[in-house]
Formats: structure tokens, C-alpha cells, sequence
């Protein structure tokens, strides 16, 4: 017999003895009839399944606990990377009806981004990116792929501002597309409004308001809104046309210079006219 062999008997040779003896013991317990060494048996294998599945639950409670952690970091980081990916996508999108907008347009056309809103909604005024360097001049109307905007009224080298729809000084002659119907839309601090139409005019809920030829600030056939509602005066002769702007300023990120001006007194000839009438 090897050395190793009779050492290893003659230290442990009482664990192996303790050992068969339990590994005969339960096989003669298994195989037993006896009704309480079934008990026994019974009992038994509810501890040994229950110390198990208490062992195995645990184990994979730690686990599957740093699996889900790293699981719950990655579909943070996806989420994270989706976000931006929507974000650059909706950017992408408005750029290009931009650019396809200035690519249909003969006027020339200068994008711009608005860089400062120094001044609250109610002045409406805002700042963009671009001045007379780019050529742009006072007086030149300031659009979007969506309609009309608002008129440049001071320029710098690099900048110039613009003073938006939203603006109780912002007045232009404007005309149903459907009807040819004329008049003079402004901001009433509120709203856009078309004053003092004569109820017997053809303006509808749902018409669109463009700029009329009568303008000589504004090129003619710019979209301005649609009528979304029509309020009487106290007369009840005269109606107030209610418009909503299809761009939404506050939403506005870029917008485009139209490089054309056009005869500033002729138009406060013009709109003196309209009044009149």
C-alpha cells in the first residue's frame, strides 16, 4: 500500500468509519416501512428541502441582485442615448423644411438663429444671429417655413432684432384667401385680431389669413394664421376675427429673413385707406 494512502487512513480513518456508518444508516432508513421511520424520513427531507431552497434563494438573490443593477444602468444609459437620438431627429426635421422651404422660395432668403429673448413675451421682441454683414436691412420681413413671424426693425453688423406679431406696434394688411376679404390685423396684447369687419363680410371659422397685396411692408400671400373664432362688437354691425398664428413664437429656435423692403410710407398711405373704408 502506498504511504500516502496509510497516512491518510490512519488520520481520518474514524471520519470514514462515521461516515459510512450515516451513508448505511440512511440507506437502511430509505429503505425501512417502518410508519415512524417514514415520519423520520419525511421530516427529514422537509428540512434538507427547505435549508436548500433557503441556501439557493439567497445565492440568487445576491446574484441576480447585480445582475438586475447592471441591467437597470444599461437601459438608463439606452434611455439616456434614445432621448438625445429623438432629440437630434426633431432638429433634423425642422432644418430640413427649412431648407426646402428657402429652396422653394425665389426671394433671397437668410436663416437665422435666435440668440436672445432679452425682453418678456408681452414686448415681443427678440434678437438673431444674423445683421447687415448678411445684408440684412430695417424693414425686412422676418419669416418661417410656417408663415409670417414679425419685421426687422434695428440692425447691427452681426445681429439685428425683430419685433414679432406679438406686438401691439405690429400692424398688416391682410386678406381671407378664400373670400378676398380685407383688413388690418394687430396684437391686442392677447390675441391676433382682425378689428371691426362688418358682420356681413364672408370671414369663416377656418379661413386662412394671409398678407394682402394692399401691404407694401410685407410681401403679399405670406400665411399669417386661420380664423378660429368671431366675436361682435357692441353694435352688432362689427366683428372682431379672431386669428391663430401657425407659428408659434415661443417654439422658435430659427427663422428667415426675407431680403426685400418694400415702401414704408406708401404702406401707411395704404393702411390709413383701409381705415377709412
Amino acid at each position: 500500500m502506498p504511504r500516502f494512502i496509510k497516512i491518510f487512513l490512519d488520520r481520518f480513518k474514524e471520519y470514514i468509519v462515521l461516515i459510512l456508518f450515516l451513508i448505511a444508516s440512511l440507506s437502511l432508513i430509505s429503505l425501512n416501512e417502518n410508519p415512524k421511520v417514514k415520519n423520520l424520513r419525511v421530516f427529514s427531507l422537509g428540512i434538507f428541502a427547505s435549508l436548500n431552497s433557503f441556501i439557493s434563494n439567497t445565492y440568487d438573490a445576491t446574484s441576480n441582485n447585480n445582475y438586475v443593477q447592471q441591467l437597470e444602468k444599461r437601459n438608463a444609459e439606452l434611455m439616456l442615448q434614445v432621448n438625445k437620438l429623438r432629440k437630434y431627429g426633431l432638429e433634423h426635421e425642422r432644418l430640413n423644411k427649412i431648407f426646402e422651404f428657402v429652396n422653394t422660395r425665389k426671394s433671397d432668403l437668410v436663416v437665422a438663429r435666435i440668440v436672445s429673448r432679452l425682453v418678456s413675451k408681452i414686448s415681443g421682441y427678440f434678437i438673431i444671429s444674423k445683421g447687415s454683414k448678411e445684408g440684412i436691412e430695417k424693414g425686412m420681413p422676418v419669416v418661417t417655413d410656417q408663415g409670417l413671424v414679425g419685421l426687422v426693425i434695428d440692425v447691427a453688423n452681426d445681429y439685428s432684432s425683430v419685433r414679432t406679431y406679438e406686438n401691439s406696434l405690429f400692424k398688416v394688411a391682410v386678406k381671407n384667401e378664400r373670400s378676398n376679404v380685407n383688413g388690418i390685423l394687430n396684437w391686442n396684447g392677447r390675441k391676433l385680431v382682425i378689428s371691426n369687419v362688418p358682420t356681413t363680410e364672408d370671414m369663416e371659422v377656418g379661413d386662412k389669413i394671409i398678407v394682402s397685396e394692399l401691404s407694401s411692408i410685407i410681401p403679399p400671400a405670406i400665411p399669417i394664421g386661420k380664423i378660429v373664432d368671431k366675436e361682435s362688437t357692441i353694435s352688432g354691425i362689427l366683428s372682431n376675427i379672431i386669428v391663430e398664428p401657425y407659428t408659434k413664437i415661443n417654439n422658435l429656435k430659427t427663422v428667415i429673413v426675407v431680403k426685400t423692403i418694400r415702401n414704408l410710407q406708401l404702406d401707411s398711405l395704404e393702411l390709413n385707406l383701409i381705415r377709412r373704408n
